[in-house]
């Protein structure tokens, strides 16, 4: 529910909503005729729109926006005159067609095509042709033609939660491309291009006219302004917003330095050396009144004095690489965030802990108080007895010193910093809220704990019920859960995306589970049935071709098996080459000298779960 208010308030504007505060605010008398006259003209936009005269249409709503930029109106002023003209502008913009090839493609394979692509398919979804969009994954369809808020896309580019938003790893797409992907949906998804089969974006690419050359001069430390650090940042965070994605404001956008230098269709942005002639200080620094930035985002004047100053010095780049993203060259808030704790002593890390676990224990179960029990390298909490925790850090401590020993940690390393929090709660209701209220996911019957780390250990927990101390056919025993999410934890800690199916195999190989028991059975035969659906055996080593409750049972055989081709020194070696590059099909080409695909038939056939 929130992701289709959240959806409706971005790429829809409400007209009620802003007249209904109409009587709060009125704009003075010669705005509202400006903004009448502003209106009149939005009128031509569905004539040129009829007539196939986009670029026409695009050039008053560009000219329009530039005024209304200079009109200096509040971006909450609720005066009618202003919430009519909005509505009508938001009309006028909905009617210019988004195309699928030159507005959408290079959203998809600037963003999906590294996890989506053909040579890695995350949840078997392939977006790099037009049919594997229509076709779907895992998770079915990803667009719903006409409904945007129901389209499975939409949801995972907009997910207020970074753990479940795409793309993955990155930053949250612009506005303004969410928009358009929005939009393209709300027209009917249509396909614009030749061949349905092709690498999206062939037919725009070949279209798209080459950029003129630019003379990068890289900085030499006579400087007294940093591009990284003093222009930058601010060129990122406020600026990019409108010139960047397929519609930039004034077909000006630069997501690179070169693209920067390169400049639009209205001059020459910024001349080396001249900040008389370089339009960008005009723009922030010299016009009355100052038309950019527009909107809510305000530039100090020492920022642009800066960027005169930068220009006048000759526009050097202290960057690494100017064809790189801009984006690059600040620091993200994980990355701020990453600084901060690094600077953190061993007992100020060890602190934050006991308080961050304290507050997601909180948002869990804010109605239970929650105990707790210390140990060396860990942190236990949760709803049983002190004498349980206590009892479980034991054995925890005990496991840790094991896997220590059979894989050494680099010399003076602790397994996890500041401790490793482990959730231990008594009632299985409150474990799924751990999935539901952290994670926004469902919990498998067959699941009673999981594992999180993060790069520089900046959350690291395990989550689990307590399942008791009888293995039976369907639950391993606690002491049995918590070896292997700590077995999982202990083989990521040093923050490796390797595949669920290796981390949970793993786990479940070092959690001291008896071939012949029970819950060993079950996961054979958990396996054939996982197995039995399996149409892509070069897949079968990818992360997302399995379901949630699959991957366990299907990564303990898989695992004994690739043990069993060529011994421990070749299973070593694929997770090495993992590690390095999370590329499936690579590693089992580089360790077992044959394809992905090859090495998942002999497995299928190799009668594994059997």
């Amino acid at each position: 529910m929130f992701l289709r208010r959240h959806f409706i308030a971005m790429v829809a504007l409400s007209a009620s909503v802003m007249s209904a505060g109409a009587a709060n605010s009125a704009l003075p008398p010669e705005v509202r005729r400006e903004l009448s006259e502003l209106t009149k003209e939005l009128n031509e936009v569905k004539t040129h729109v009829k007539k196939k005269e986009l670029e026409l249409a695009k050039e008053i709503l560009r000219k329009v926006d530039d005024r209304v930029a200079t009109l200096g109106i509040d971006s909450d002023e609720k005066d009618r005159a202003y919430a009519t003209f909005r509505s009508q502008l938001e009309k006028a913009r909905n009617q210019i067609p988004i195309g699928f090839e030159h507005d959408v493609a290079p959203i998809l394979k600037r963003n999906c095509l590294p996890c989506h692509g053909e040579s890695q398919a995350g949840a078997n979804l392939k977006l790099d042709t037009f049919n594997g969009i229509v076709k779907g994954g895992l998770h079915g369809i990803p667009v719903t033609p006409g409904n945007p808020a129901r389209s499975g896309i939409m949801l995972r580019i907009m997910s207020p939660n970074e753990r479940t938003r795409m793309p993955k790893g990155s930053p949250k797409l612009s506005d303004q491309d969410i928009q358009t992907v929005a939009r393209w949906i709300g027209q009917g998804a249509a396909f614009d291009g030749t061949d349905r089969d092709a690498p999206i974006g062939e037919s725009a690419a070949s279209q798209t006219p080459p950029k003129k050359p630019v003379n990068v001069v890289f900085a030499d430390g006579s400087e007294t302004v940093s591009f990284r650090t003093d222009i930058a940042p601010w060129l990122v965070n406020i600026c990019m917003g409108c010139h960047s994605g397929n519609n930039p404001r004034g077909n000006f956008s630069f997501t690179t330095f070169e693209q920067l230098l390169q400049g639009g269709p209205t001059g020459s942005t910024i001349v080396a050396g001249d900040p008389d002639a370089s339009y960008i200080v005009d723009l922030v620094l010299r016009q009355e009144p100052l038309k950019m930035p527009q909107g809510q985002a305000v530039l100090k004047r020492s920022q642009a004095v800066a960027l005169e100053t930068w220009i006048k010095e000759g526009a050097h780049f202290d960057g690494t690489n100017p064809q790189a993203p801009l984006r690059e060259l600040v620091p993200t808030e994980a990355q701020r965030q990453a600084e901060l704790l690094a600077k953190m002593t061993d007992t100020e890390f060890a602190a934050r802990r006991i308080d961050q676990t304290a507050a997601l224990w909180k948002r869990v179960a804010p109605r239970t108080e929650g105990v707790s029990a210390t140990s060396p390298n860990f942190y236990f909490y949760g709803s049983v007895t002190e004498a349980r925790l206590k009892e479980l850090s034991q054995l925890a401590e005990a496991h840790l010193s094991q896997l220590e020993q059979r894989f050494p940690l680099p010399e003076g390393e602790s397994a996890f910093r500041g401790r490793l929090a482990v959730f231990v709660t008594r009632d299985r209701f409150d474990y799924t809220e751990f999935n539901t209220v952290l994670m926004n996911r469902r919990t498998p019957e067959s699941v009673s704990g999981h594992s999180v780390i993060n790069p520089n250990f900046e959350t690291a927990y395990l989550a689990m019920h307590d399942t008791g101390s009888i293995e039976s056919a369907d639950a391993l025993t606690s002491e049995q859960l918590m070896k292997s999410l700590l077995s999982e934890l202990y083989l990521t800690r040093d923050g490796s995306k390797l595949p669920d199916w290796l981390r949970q195999g793993f786990g479940v190989m070092e959690c001291g589970l008896k071939p012949d028991s029970p819950y060993a059975k079950t996961l054979k035969i958990s396996t054939e049935k996982a197995l039995s659906t399996i149409t892509d055996p070069g897949k079968l080593f990818d992360d997302g071709t399995l379901a949630p409750e699959e991957v366990g049972a299907v990564g303990y055989q898989l695992i004994q098996f690739l043990k069993e081709q060529g011994g421990p020194g070749r299973f070593e070696k694929f997770v090495s080459e993992l590690r390095k590059k999370n590329d499936a099909a690579s590693a089992v080409k580089q360790a077992y000298g044959t394809s992905a695909a090859q090495l998942g038939r002999h497995f299928l056939r190799s009668g594994v779960g059997g």
